[in-house]
């Protein structure tokens, strides 16, 4: 009877634990329009809220005016997304590189996606062997996780798609690449991700 008890008792502490964390976090209004793919309308509901701004422009490729963005913000993911955005203009890909090597270094979170975004980099930088290397070494954690973990479509991964997209083309799997771009895409419609599937 005791047993039982302490598991009725231990079950109804996790889940108010777990109502606690959820509430600490709530989904705001701007990833909400970001998930119906009104990213116009995303970036006016985060006026207050860079992070997310940044995320809505860089969906539409406002690369710039996310980086303004980005700036404001000082969630660690928001040095990731500078060098990410650094990088699909092309412009300052070494201090891309050094604020991507930064984050990983200071805030590792899904390392296979930041390898992943660290590679594209060094392949924008012309750096083609380091990128795949960079880029096969993350290759299975890479399609575990879009098989296993992350299949319901996210806008906010489609860029992540995007990269595996360009990752493995230059590694020669056009067939993957073509795969990929149509998955985000699909991910992201109106996006300026979902352009490059003609592209």
């Amino acid at each position: 009877m005791l047993q039982i008890i302490i598991i009725v008792a231990a079950v109804i502490l996790i889940g108010w634990l777990a109502a606690w964390m959820l509430a600490q976090k709530p989904v705001t209004n701007a990833q909400q329009l970001i998930q119906q793919h009104r990213y116009a309308d995303a970036i006016t509901a985060a006026k207050d809220d860079p992070l997310h701004r940044a995320e809505a422009l860089k969906l539409l490729g406002r690369f710039d005016e996310a980086i303004a963005a980005y700036r404001q913000s000082n969630d660690p993911a928001a040095r990731e997304g500078i060098a990410l955005s650094l990088a699909h203009l092309g412009r300052d890909l070494n201090e891309a590189k050094r604020l991507m090597e930064e984050t990983i270094a200071l805030h590792p979170q899904i390392m296979e996606f930041q390898a992943l975004g660290l590679a594209y980099i060094q392949l924008k930088r012309g750096q083609r062997d380091d990128a795949l290397r960079i880029y096969n070494d993350n290759l299975e954690l890479l399609e575990t996780r879009f098989r296993d973990d992350y299949t319901d479509p996210d806008p906010l991964l489609a860029e992540t798609l995007v990269l595996f997209a360009a990752l493995s083309e230059a590694s020669g799997d056009a067939a993957r690449a073509s795969a990929l771009r149509a998955k985000a895409a699909q991910w992201a419609p109106g996006s300026v991700w979902s352009g490059m599937v003609s592209a």
